[in-house]
Order: structure tokens, then sequence, then C-alpha cells
């Protein structure tokens, strides 16, 4: 009776050890090692709350069902909702930064399939893809809450879907890349910067695909399918969200949204005619100290090594494929051009898509040298040595760069927000810029507190009109703003509290 009863048991434990050992076998564990170890690294760093300028205003736009300024960002809005509503913080601010860190690695995971289709040996791969890893600006960008690395990844995604459908073309497989494209539209609009590139590369691949009417049809209806993500906007808009950074406010504190239900307001918010003036913003002669800073920005980022072997690489693919090689230069060209003539102080965080193209060429450039090296009778470096020199500087690179990128313990974010809202009056009026604003409106809308308090982004309010607001409002409540213009502070006294000014009431001595 006793071997009727185990019997079955032990046979049921030996069959499920053996299909854990088959699945085991057949996973990818290059797959899960590039995904897995930098999820872990920008996990260890990770911000752990909401963090400043456009991540806080990121943040409490996806926790309130609110609107952002231009260009509206309507698909980061919509995937960030979908991941907020997964159980892993009570911090909303944690969560959307986890967030980034999850779509830095799908980045890099996309990168390493690229590099795989190009033949390139897997430690040289680690090596490629964990420079970009560490690189500070991807780095940084990993651990706030922010649209870069969801950029980077639809960016890989559609190189990636361009790749496959090349190898083998249907109407479905170029739909894909298509409606990738259109849909990255609505997270950033520097997706148009990738359209060339691609452009070149579908009509030099396969030129005879156009002449069938089903290809236009599905490239169509890919577009049309894309773009249905825009319609986030006007149905967030006509819920009257309280949080709403696409409008501004007049003289009297009155916020007037611009009308998204209406075609010229959308176009208006998703053009970002509101930041055209900084594009192409630099005279000729203020363009070569640009284009040496971006210089330097990229032998930082990739440690200097990875220079002459990304080169190399962007040499032997436009060799082997001149249509792959062809596009990939427009693409890096078109962003590298674009941003270093684009006039704003934040610029540095926005060449990441220029990262993501030189990685591949370090990877190529990489497995050019090995297979130089095999080729020469008696090599001085030898194809080993390579593979170790490669994974070699993204230890070192990893190592470099924590102390600049860790954000594991600054809550300077919350906390000075936290300090405003203790130590304004009840009833107050609050003006500043993205330092202070967005940081306030969240522990505001997001966790309820200090709700008596007005608080206005002076990026949505001209300097005539706050000025105005600020005069006819200082004796009727508290006024406070962390940077007065020359202007208030020849009318009125500015008073520290905290990091912030409370504006006063000008006495004039009595003659």
């Amino acid at each position: 009776m006793f071997k009727l009863t185990t019997l079955p048991s032990f046979t049921r434990s030996n069959e499920a050890s053996s299909d854990l050992r088959q699945w085991l076998a057949r996973l990818d564990w290059m797959s899960v090692a590039v995904f897995g170890l930098p999820l872990l690294l920008y996990w260890l760093t990770l911000a752990p709350t909401i963090y400043n300028l456009d991540s806080a205003e990121f943040t409490t736009a996806v926790a309130t069902n609110g609107i952002i300024r231009a260009t509206g960002y309507p698909l980061y809005l919509l995937l960030g909702k979908v991941w907020s509503w997964l159980p892993l913080s009570s911090d909303m601010g944690y969560r959307m930064n986890l967030f980034s860190a999850f779509l830095g690695a799908l980045t890099l995971l996309q990168v390493e399939h690229i590099l795989r289709r190009l033949k390139v040996d897997p430690w040289l791969r680690l090596g490629a893809i964990g420079l970009l890893a560490t690189a500070p600006y991807f780095w940084a960008m990993s651990l706030i809450a922010e649209v870069y690395t969801l950029h980077t990844a639809l960016m890989a995604g559609i190189i990636l879907s361009l790749l496959r459908w090349a190898d083998g073309p249907t109407q479905l497989r170029l739909a894909l890349p298509i409606v990738l494209m259109t849909a990255s539209l609505g997270n950033h609009m520097a997706t148009v910067l990738l359209v060339p590139g691609a452009v070149w590369y579908v009509l030099n691949s396969h030129p005879a695909q156009f002449k069938n009417w089903r290809v236009w049809f599905a490239g169509g209806t890919a577009v049309l399918l894309g773009l249905t993500v825009f319609l986030i906007l006007p149905i967030r808009y006509a819920g009257q969200p309280t949080f709403n950074y696409a409008g501004e406010y007049d003289a009297s504190g009155v916020f007037h949204p611009a009308n998204l239900m209406s075609l010229s307001g959308l176009w208006w918010l998703i053009t970002g005619q509101s930041f055209a003036g900084q594009m192409f913003g630099y005279q000729l002669n203020e363009i070569w100290p640009q284009v040496t800073a971006y210089s330097v920005q990229l032998w930082t980022a990739f440690l200097a090594i990875g220079i002459g072997p990304g080169l190399l690489g962007l040499g032997a693919l436009t060799r082997r494929n001149w249509r792959l090689g062809g596009m990939q230069l427009l693409m890096f060209l078109a962003n590298a051009i674009f941003y270093i003539n684009y006039r704003v102080i934040d610029k540095d965080t926005m060449f990441l898509p220029t990262y993501l193209i030189w990685a591949i060429w370090l990877g190529v450039g990489y497995q050019q040298l090995v297979h130089w090296l095999h080729s020469q009778a008696q090599p001085l470096i030898t194809p080993r040595l390579i593979r170790y020199l490669a994974v070699g500087a993204v230890i070192l690179a990893a190592g470099l760069n924590w102390g600049l990128v860790d954000r594991s313990e600054d809550w300077s974010t919350r906390e000075m927000a936290e300090t405003i809202l203790q130590e304004v009056e009840p009833n107050a009026l609050v003006l500043g810029w993205w330092d202070t604003v967005p940081a306030v409106q969240y522990l505001q809308l997001v966790e309820g507190q200090r709700p008596d308090v007005q608080t206005i982004n002076r990026f949505l309010i001209s300097g005539a009109a706050m000025e105005q607001l600020v005069l006819s409002q200082i004796d009727e409540r508290p006024v406070y703003i962390n940077n007065p213009s020359m202007t208030l502070l020849q009318q009125t006294t500015a008073v520290p509290v905290g990091p912030i000014y409370k504006l006063e009431p000008r006495i004039e001595p009595i003659p």
C-alpha cells in the first residue's frame, strides 16, 4: 500500500525536475543577462521618490490623468498609467522611476538582438551594450521618470523590426515598424529624426514591394493605427484635469487651457510651438563650441575606448550592407545635428538616440577587430584579449560612473517641496520654475498635502502678467516666489523662507 501511494508522488517530482531542467536548458541566458544585469544596476541606483524638473511633472500627470506641456507625450501618459497600476510601491514617484529603468533594460535587450543579427560575438555584444548601459546620461535617464528610455526602446524596436522585414518582406512585417514609429511620435516628436533613415532603408532594400497596392494599404493602416494614441489628449482635456500644463495663466491668476478638442489647439500642443524659438537657436559662430561639447560627451559616454572601434564598425557595416549602414548614419546625423543646434540647458540628456547607434557600431567594430586578428599569423593582441578588454571596459565604466549617477539616497526634491508647504502660510500663492512648482504640485495633487495653496509654474505665465498678479495679490494674501524679477524687487521686499522668498509690500520711508 505504501508503494502505491508514494510512487506517483515520487514520479511527479522527477517529472517536474526534468521539465525544469529542460526549461532552463532552452532559456536564452544571453538575453536574461543583457536585460537582468542592467535592470539590477538601475534598481540599485534608482531615485527613491519624485525627482526634479520634468520628472515630477510627468509623474504628477500620470497619477492624476493630467496633461503635460508640449508636445503632450500621450504614449508616455498611456503606458505610464498602465505601469502605475502595478503593485510595486506606495510611492508613485518610485514606481515611475522604475518604469524608466525597465525601459532602459528593454532598450539594451533589443540592441543585443540587433547585434546578434549582425553576427557579433556574444562577449563583444556584452562589451558594446555594457558601455551603452553605463554611459552617464543613459544610466541617469534610467533612474528617474523621463521619456527618453521609452524613446530609445521604441527606436531599437523600429530598427529591429525593419531588419526582420528586410529578411522576409511582407505587408504585416512592414506595418510593424510603421505603427511603432507613428505611435512613438506620441512619446517624443524627435521620432521624426528617424524617418529619413528608415525611408532610405525601406526604399533601397525591396523597391519592387511598393508596386503592390497591398503594401501601401498596410502602411497607411499602420499610420492611422499609430496616430490614434493622440486621441488620449482630447479625451483627457474633456475630463477637465486638475493638472494641466497646456495653456497659460492671465494676470488675475486664472488658467486658460488650450482647447485640445480643436484641431488648432491639438496641433499647437503636439508640434511643440512653445519651444520653436529654441530649435536651431545658435548663430553660426556659436555652433562649433556645441559640436565640441557633444564630441566630448560622446567620448566620455563610451569611455574613449569605444570611439575608435565605433568608427571602425561604421565603416565595416557600411561596406557589408550599405543600406543598413546608410540608415544608421542618417539616424545618427539627424539626431546629432538637431540637438547640437537646440538651445536648451538640458539638451545633454537628449542625445541618447546617437548613443544607441554608436553602441551598434561599437559591437560591429569589436567584431571587425577580432576578424582582423584571426587573419594575422602572429598577432600582438589575441582575439581573447579583445573580448576581455571589451568586458573589462564595462566594469571600469560602471565603477567610474556609479558615483556620478547614483540617486538611491536622493530625497532632495521631496524634502524641498515638503519644506515649502510647511513654511508657506494658509491660502498662499506660490510661483516658481520647474525646479520647485512641479514637485510641490505632486505633493498637493497626488498625496493630498496643502490643497489651500495655489501654485503656478512661471513657464505658464508671462513676466508682465506675473508681476501684475503679484502686485494685485500681495495685499490680499501671502505671496511666495523662487527667483523674484528685478521689477518685483524694486516694488516689493523679498524675505527668504526656506528655499523660496516671501514677497511683502515695500514700505516707503516717511520723509
